[in-house]
């Protein structure tokens, strides 16, 4: 599934928030890439939420729950640590929403 021109990779997002802990990247970039990431997954979730749900499979349906969920609590706690840890549950997700055959 392709992203629309102009917006930064899925993939990449990804890859990114998944980085070891030890290459985690500063307060404000994590804060960016949380906004990069919520708006790539508001894009995959309703592109994917179009498609009949017969032609959704189970893993696709889950995980289309699960980002409605996180996306609408946000990060538990609070500070840089916190929003971190939900960067890379998004990513998690993204990367289901994102794999072949979903």
């Amino acid at each position: 599934m392709g992203m629309p021109q102009g917006h930064v990779d899925a993939t990449g997002l990804v890859a990114r928030a998944l980085a070891p802990y030890a290459e985690r990247p500063g307060p404000e970039a994590v804060a960016a890439l949380v906004d990069d990431l919520i708006t790539c997954g508001q894009e995959l979730h309703g592109s994917l939420s179009r498609a009949p749900s017969q032609h959704r499979l189970a893993g696709t349906v889950a995980a289309l729950a699960e980002w409605e969920y996180f996306a609408a609590v946000g990060p538990l706690g609070s500070g840089p640590h916190a929003n971190w840890n939900y960067a890379r549950a998004l990513a998690r997700i993204i990367r289901q929403l994102l794999e072949p055959g979903r």
